[in-house]
This record gives structure tokens, sequence and C-alpha cells, in this order.
């Protein structure tokens, strides 16, 4: 199996869909002529995937779905593996593609901030006048990151809006003030800077396509620090959009490096420093059983 065998396409367009079921019966029908997994979320506000697919398929598949979705082959962003990054292929009927519960203040199809090309977002951050957001979850940016990039350390994307609520106006930051933020595909900060637009922000921009799609067009020049969190199997991707060197705590879902692989603290499927001593009893018997089962599985399998 080459290491290209499998292509990672992530997308997600902001769009109005008024017969959901629809819609998803259309990309069901399409979806199942090819080997897919992965999840894709349908919701009255539009789209967002994030699939493998066999790489020789690729190039039938894209032109299939951006057909349906209306959109360009540049809008979605591409990596590649040698496995599935899925166990299954999901698809999901949602009432948000990404939940906040705001729909009166944040509509990403009327307002939404200013987009900077991934070619063009070296030198617009580098200007001292900018205030550079990373919007994703605080697990996220431990491990990687743009240099300094504002932290909110958020447990997840309410708390990102509630950040700019007390952060922002709580100290002063002029309306006319230059924000750019950030995050994995581009789908945060398109409700992000939404809201922030509502909230009377003038001067606010985001990473077009996100820190993959930046990562794709500017291996050479790349200004990122560190692994790039992913929400699938490879757990982090590097510089070059290859599977990165963390693993994922079964317990706590914290990425693992290795310093914290040869903690003592760290029990392989169980346990890691950041959870050790927050677990039960019960949970952790729990989590050993879950670890010899699939320990035994992996062991028959290559039988």
């Amino acid at each position: 199996m080459t290491e290209n065998n499998y292509t990672v396409i992530s997308f997600y367009k902001f769009t109005k869909i008024i017969n959901i079921f629809k819609y998803k019966n259309l990309l069901n029908k399409e979806i199942k002529k090819f080997d897919i997994r992965g999840i894709i979320l349908i919701a009255p506000e539009g789209v967002n995937i994030s699939i493998s697919i066999l790489s020789s398929q690729k190039y039938l598949f894209t032109k299939k779905i951006t057909k349906i979705i209306n959109c360009t082959q540049n809008e979605l962003k591409f990596s590649y593996t040698n496995s599935h990054i899925f166990r299954k292929l999901k698809i999901k009927v949602k009432r948000e593609i990404l939940t906040t519960r705001l729909l009166n203040e944040i509509e990403p199809n009327l307002l939404v901030g200013k987009y900077v090309k991934p070619n063009k977002w070296n030198d617009f951050i580098s200007n001292p006048d900018v205030l550079l957001v990373d919007t994703r979850n605080y697990y996220e940016t431990k491990i990687g990151s743009f240099k300094n990039a504002i932290d909110p350390k958020a447990k997840d994307f309410s708390d990102i809006l509630n950040w700019i609520d007390n952060y922002l106006l709580k100290n002063n930051i002029n309306t006319d003030k230059k924000i750019a933020m950030f995050c994995t595909g581009g789908i945060r900060c398109e409700k992000a800077t939404s809201y922030l637009r509502f909230k009377g922000y003038k001067e606010v921009y985001h990473l077009e396509g996100g820190i993959l799609k930046y990562l794709e067009e500017s291996k050479k020049k790349s200004k990122w620090i560190g692994e790039c969190f992913v929400f699938d199997n490879r757990v982090s991707v590097d510089t070059k959009l290859q599977k990165g060197s963390y693993n994922l705590c079964f317990a706590c879902r914290m990425p693992l490096n290795e310093t914290d692989k040869k903690s003592k603290k760290f029990v392989k499927g169980v346990v890691c420093p950041y959870c050790y001593g927050k677990k039960s009893k019960s949970q952790l018997n729990k989590y050993t059983t879950r670890n010899k089962q699939l320990e035994n599985m992996s062991k028959n399998a290559t039988k």
C-alpha cells in the first residue's frame, strides 16, 4: 500500500438548504458509489464534510461533489495518508453544522469577516497592529499554533464567544482594531467573525480555508509552529500534512506527545498525565478491559 493510497478531503460551505432530506439522499446516492469513510453534517445553514477516499477515486468524486454542493475544486482541502482515517461513514442531519444556538447574532451567510488568502497570511499577521486569535480548543492549541497568537483556552466553541464578550469588551478593544482569526478548517472563524461583526467590530479577518489550506499551500514558507490537531484517527498532522507524532488518550481525549507517553502516570488506553487521579476505579477497570480487548483483536488480525 503506497503512502498516498488514500486522500483526506475536508470542506464546509454555508449555504441555505431548504429540503435537507432530499439533499441528504442525493449525497448518499453518490457517495455509495465510492470507498469513503468519514463524517458529513447537513443543516439548514450548510454542509460540513471530513472524509477519506481511495486516491484513485478522488478525481471522479470531487467532480461530482463540487457539482452537488456548488463549490470549486480549490475550496476543498486535501491531504494524504496510507489508510482510512475514520472507521465508518456517517451522514447526519443537524440544526447547525457548528452549534452556537445564537441564530440571530451569528449569520455567516449574511455577515462575516474578510478572507485572507493563505499566500497572504504570513505578511498580514506580521503586522504588529493585528490582534491574532486562535479560535480552537485548548487541547488543539497546546500542540501547535502561530507565534504570538492569543489562546483563549477554550473548552468548546461557546467559550470562544464568551471570550469575545469578556476579553475584547472588558479590555476596551476599539471596534476599529484589526482582528485576525484562524482555526483548523475555517468553519469556526466563519461564525466567530460573524459574531464579532454583529458586536460592531469592523476590521475583522480570518484565514481562508483554515490551517489545513494554509499548510497545503505554504509548505516552503510556513510560519506554523508545531503540529495541527485533527479530529480523526491521525490525531495530528505535521507541516507537510503527514500523520503527526501525537496519540490520543482514550480516557480524556487529550493529545499525547512522547514525553507524556513516557510518564509514570501513563498507561496505554487507560490513563495519562492529564487525567491521572481524576478517573474512578470503575472507569479505570472499564478502560483496562477495553484496551485488552483491542490488543487481542489486533493480535488475531495479524495471525
